[in-house]
């Protein structure tokens, strides 16, 4: 916080993915434009992981449908909670 005052650690955490494809597209200047899964993540992740600390992954119990219908009734699909239906945008 005193070398980035004013920031916090997703503007950290952003900061990082994007360092991390900069220099990837860098590395490979014939490559063109690309989409994200054309994109080596394993390169990005060990350029980005120095400034992001422990980085694990935890499977949970949550699904798009906890918590919901609590004050009107939705249209929902129950038999698959994953489905886009169920996730709320705004």
């Amino acid at each position: 916080r005193r070398v980035a005052p004013h920031n916090n650690a997703t503007s950290l955490q952003v900061t990082a993915a994007v360092l991390g494809g900069m220099i990837w597209a860098i590395e490979r200047p014939r490559q063109g434009i690309v989409e994200p899964e054309e994109m080596d993540f394993e390169r990005v992740l060990q350029i980005a992981r120095p400034y992001l600390g422990d980085v694990v992954g935890v499977y949970g119990d949550w699904t798009p449908l906890d918590g919901r219908e609590r004050l009107f009734p939705e249209d929902l699909d129950r038999d698959d909670p994953w489905q886009f239906k169920n996730i709320r945008v705004a």
